[in-house]
This record gives C-alpha cells, structure tokens and sequence, in this order.
C-alpha cells in the first residue's frame, strides 16, 4: 500500500510512519519544513514532498498516485488554530477525490455528550475536521481518542509533570473539581495498530468511531495510578469548585513543559467526561481486532512510557522537555592542548587540588549545600583521588569513567532530586581538544524545582568558571610541558 502521512514529524506521525515501513508500505510525507523529516531514522525511506496543509497544489501533488492518506495534523498553536485545520480539512478531502484516493484515516478527539454544555474549542475543532472529512466522496475513518499514554503525548506529559510535582508536595492535595471528571486513555501502541488497521479497511467502511482503553478512570486517577507506577506518595486529595482554565494554563505552562497556547485547550477540554462509546470499540474490535494480548491498561501504558519502551519511548523530535523533567547546562571550550592533557588534569580534582572553581567554593559545595537545605559534611577519599566506579570525590560519587574521555560524577548529598556532572574531553586534532561539562539535576517533586530555581543563578557562575579555569590550566601545564628541557 501506497500511504500518503500528513503530519509525518508529529508525535503519532513520526511513529506510525516507521510501522509503516516496517510493514513493507510505501510512505509518502507532506512536511511543511522539509529539515524537520531529516533527525528521523527513517528519513532516508520516505517520499517527501514539500508543502503546507492549506496549500492545494502542494497537498494534490502529496495525493497523487497514493492508495491511503493518513490526517494527523492538529494546528492548536494559538489564536485561529480552528480555521486553519478546517481550512485544511476542506484542502485535504478535495485533493484525495481529485487523485483517486481510495482511503482517509483522521486521528481526532473523544467528544462529551451532546447534553453536558458548550463543548470546549479544541474538542470541536477536532469534531469538525472529521465531519468535513466524512461528508467527502473519499471514504473515511475518523478515530476519537482522549489522552494517548506515551512519552512524547502533551497530555499525558501535562499529567507526568504535573503529577511528579504535586506528590512531592504536602499530604493533603487540593486540586480542581474537574479533574473528578472521566477520561478513557488509550496507550500509543494501541492507537498505531488502530490506524494501520483502518488504512486496510474495505471501502463500505465510513464513518466514526470512538478509541480507548479498557480503563475509565477520573484525572485525579490518572495522576494517581501515575505515581503508583513512577514510585511516588500519593497524597489525599481535595477537591476545589474552581473554574478557571486560563489560570489554570498559566500554572500548567510554569510547571510543566508544555507551552500555555497547547496547555490552555487540553485544560479546557478537561471539563467534559469523555468516555467511549462501548459499542464502537467492539464494532473497531470486529473489524481490524486488537492487540495480541488485548487492549493495554492505563498503568502498563505508563510502565512502557517510563522505561521507554517502543512507541511509548522518547522520539527524536519530541517537544523539549518530553520525559522526566530535567534542567541541563553546559559549557564547552576548545583548548590548544591534546585531550590526554585535559584528562590529566581532571584526573587531579577533589581532595586538596580542589576543582578550579571560585575560591572559596570548596568542591562546589555552594551548589549542593543550597539544593540539600543546609551544609552538609565533606566527603574525601582515602588518600588520592582515584577515577574509578563507585568511589567517593568529596561530596559526590564517580558513577562511571571512560579513561581519557568522560566522568560521570553523582551528588551523594541527601538532594530532592539527582544531581550530576559530566565531564568530556575529546580530540579535536593531534594537538587540540574540545571539553565539555554538563550539569544535569532531575528534581523530585516541587521541593526539587524550587531548589533548583534557587540555586540556578550561582550554580552557572560557578560551574562556568570551573570550566574555564580547568582548561586553561590545562594549557598552562602542556605549554610548560613543550618548554621544558627533554630528560633522557
């Protein structure tokens, strides 16, 4: 089969497009940034034609000579989000009659009961784009899913963050009223296979049907159930009347990845209970079957996603800050030394060389003594630094080394959070070198966040200024080194 993928470099895009291949399908990719199709790993397999959704021309050139178009394009990037995909909603059904498409599969959103209210903008946007979709002359399937499980997915990042926050805080938790309303999630895996099916479908086949889980559960238990499975407490929670889903993006956007424009309609949305239609699942089940095993629990689901297994793992084109949160900085230097220079002179930090950093900062201790909440004792080797696994250097731990290369070092400090340094030299040629070093702290909870805050301006003046210094005493040393007189 010949499947046109629009929204190829997406979440659910760029994995439905690898299963594709896989399967021995020809794929085809309408990509508005071209560039953007390159860091997948199946770049090089695919057809890619340049172009925007909204672009005629370029959407019927995407069409032609295709069997299956799948529409996984969902704007939802500020104001207008819902004129553009119905705009190209319109675009899409007219350019795969034109080209003789035979198929359509369309991933939208599951919708509340016609009797619960104003339906928020986002879940209407997604009803009309399949209503469009479905009034074509190409014979199409439009999927209604909730929160699809797996990293990668806003909302089920949205529920990550905000869930490792909130259960490191206090043990009575007091969230919005709406999040005891019901959601069925669906695990990523789950959805793909729904696609692929649908794309095989007979062409009698046209209409909507509801996808999820075998789960019903409230938002409340999807954090929950999260935080069994992640490891952390479960606090008790309270529930607050409050209604107000701007501010409620402002605090999702500072304390989550996900950006306020995309945050605002997911928090919208979540007033409604959106459960499926019982008798589209076993309708979708007769026709195209499920997963061997059956359809995947909530909480396996989220297993997947935090072991990063398969679909449910990190993408390469994943929004940043997919995953467990974690803050980065780095600093880098070219040096006018060799690497084996460079390592020798990380091979002296700790102890009584100290780590060329601001005087007084004794094995950086500012840093660690602030995230653990006060000052903590000093921690040394017995007699000099050794670089190996396991061993202690002052107040952290060498995690891992690669002689001549990189040093992984952990914070061995009580911390609400992990912290680590990484330390890399590498060659850049016979007589110079580049070297890196990395800070990375994964906070715990809101406790870890707010340390990390705390300490972020002091922690990049201090770890900078170690870089700095570090390399050019490693120049210094090489310098000195080549003046020196050759000792038979």
């Amino acid at each position: 089969m010949h499947v046109l993928v629009v929204g190829a470099t997406g979440y659910i895009g760029s994995r439905l497009v690898g299963r594709l291949l896989a399967a021995g399908d020809r794929v085809r990719v309408l990509a508005r940034s071209p560039d953007r199709v390159l860091v997948h790993p199946w770049a090089d397999e695919v057809e890619v034609v340049p172009g925007d959704v909204r672009d005629t021309g370029a959407v019927r050139r995407a069409c032609g000579g295709t069997d299956a178009v799948v529409h996984l394009v969902h704007a939802m990037d500020g104001p207008g989000y819902a004129e553009r995909d119905r705009e190209a909603a319109h675009v899409l059904a007219d350019a795969a009659a034109s080209a003789g498409v035979r198929r359509i599969v369309y991933l939208g959103g599951l919708q509340p009961d016609e009797d619960t209210g104003r339906v928020s903008g986002h879940l209407s946007s997604r009803r009309e784009v399949g209503d469009i979709l479905l009034a074509g002359s190409v014979p199409a399937v439009v999927l209604r899913a909730g929160i699809i499980v797996g990293t990668g997915s806003a909302s089920f990042e949205m529920i990550r963050h905000l869930t490792e926050v909130a259960m490191g805080g206090p043990l009575v938790l007091p969230l919005p009223d709406r999040l005891w309303n019901r959601i069925q999630p669906i695990a990523v895996d789950d959805v793909l296979h729904t696609i692929d099916g649908c794309l095989r479908l007979p062409d009698e086949v046209d209409r909507a049907f509801d996808i999820g889980g075998p789960d019903v559960l409230t938002y409340r238990s999807l954090m929950s159930e999260y935080a069994a499975e992640a490891g952390l407490r479960r606090p008790l929670p309270l529930p607050v009347p409050l209604s107000a889903p701007r501010l409620t993006a402002r605090a999702v956007a500072a304390l989550t990845p996900v950006d306020r424009a995309l945050a605002q309609p997911l928090v919208e949305s979540m007033r409604h209970e959106l459960v499926c239609d019982p008798a589209d699942l076993a309708a979708l089940d007769e026709l195209i079957g499920s997963l061997p095993g059956g359809p995947t629990p909530y909480r396996t689901a989220v297993r997947r996603a935090l072991d990063g297994v398969g679909a449910a793992g990190p993408g390469p084109a994943d929004p940043p800050g997919s995953g467990p949160a974690e803050w980065t900085s780095t600093d880098g230097y070219d040096v006018d030394a060799p690497a084996q220079a460079v390592w020798a002179v990380i091979e002296t930090l700790g102890g009584e060389h100290g780590w060329y950093t601001v005087p007084g900062v004794s094995t950086l201790t500012g840093f660690l003594d602030v995230l653990a909440g006060g000052q903590l004792p000093r921690r040394h080797p017995d007699g000099p630094p050794r670089l190996l696994a396991g061993e202690p250097l002052d107040r952290w731990v060498i995690e891992s080394v690669e002689p001549g290369e990189r040093l992984v070092l952990r914070a061995a400090a009580p911390l609400p959070g992990v912290a680590r340094l990484e330390l890399r030299v590498r060659a850049t040629g016979r007589l110079t070198s580049r070297y890196e070093q990395t800070v990375r702290f994964r906070p715990r909870g809101l406790a870890g966040r707010l340390a990390w805050l705390a300490v972020y301006p002091g922690q990049r003046f201090v770890f900078a200024v170690m870089a700095r210094t570090l390399t050019g005493v490693a120049h210094t040393r090489y310098q000195r080194q080549l003046r020196s007189p050759i000792r038979r």
